[in-house]
């Protein structure tokens, strides 16, 4: 009998690249298998079997664990599912807007920070999100930002988290700048001045709206494929948000020069 190639045994079964994800986490007994994937033996015990021929899996006793290979092949699919999950649940989404904005090496750890949540808002809203995490400040050390497109109460809101005793650093766009310098010079002049704020002017335009970076919660304000401004906000919020987004902040700030008078 010819033995069915492993990406044949896999991708035929849903119910067998389950078990090797169950099995991901650790050996576990027949009973366990049972419970977990609501199955009976009868119908379990073929899809070990096929599992045990294609040296994915092995056996001692009544307990079952990986190969080093279906170790290795379950490590490579997981990551695959949780890639298609983040990307393939919000695809109309993350289909339409800009992405290349990320570094490829962030880019490819997105799927594993946290669930990505779509908000719809309109555009009279847009910074109603920013104004309520404000009013849940106390806690928060700091605010990372970095944008294209200009608050119309940034000096009360960034004055606002420097009471709190918030880290404040804010990346903009040369155009925001500009705009900031002619219709808001003594209001930006005055941060400037006080040095509660981090301003850094990025030389390039921006591929992006916004970024917002506060405790274990993260915002992206995107461009759709076609240059145009949506007002739907990209949420991820999860304890590893902060180290993925810190990074990406970084590798901006990297390429902008710090404003130190107006």
């Amino acid at each position: 009998m010819i033995k069915k190639p492993i990406e044949e045994v896999l991708l035929a079964s849903e119910k067998r690249k389950r078990i090797l994800l169950i099995l991901l986490e650790s050996p576990q007994e027949m009973e366990t298998l049972l419970v977990v994937l609501g199955t009976t033996r009868s119908g379990l015990l073929p899809q070990m079997k096929m599992l045990l021929k294609s040296h994915l899996i092995s056996k001692h006793k009544d307990s079952y664990k990986l190969t080093t290979i279906g170790r290795l092949i379950a490590k490579k699919m997981a990551s695959f599912l949780c890639t298609a999950e983040t990307f393939g649940g919000n695809c109309d989404y993350m289909g339409t807007h800009y992405l290349d904005f990320i570094p490829e090496p962030l880019l490819e750890r997105l799927p594993n920070i946290g669930t990505c949540t779509i908000i719809d808002t309109n555009i009279c809203d847009v910074f109603e999100g920013d104004e309520k995490l404000l009013e849940n400040a106390n806690g928060l050390k700091y605010w990372f930002e970095i944008s294209s497109i200009v608050h119309p109460t940034f000096h009360d809101f960034y004055m606002e988290m420097a009471d709190y005793g918030m880290e404040v650093s804010v990346i903009i766009s040369r155009e925001v700048y500009e705009k900031i310098r002619q219709d808001y010079y003594e209001n930006f002049k005055e941060i400037i001045d006080l040095g509660l704020v981090s301003f850094y002017l990025y030389p390039e335009k921006l591929e992006f709206a916004s970024f917002i970076l506060s405790g274990d919660f993260m915002e992206f304000k995107l461009f759709t494929m076609n240059g145009i401004y949506d007002p739907k906000k990209l949420h991820i919020c999860s304890p590893a948000t902060f180290d993925w987004g810190k990074e990406l902040f970084e590798y901006y700030r990297k390429q902008s020069k710090l404003i130190i008078d107006v």
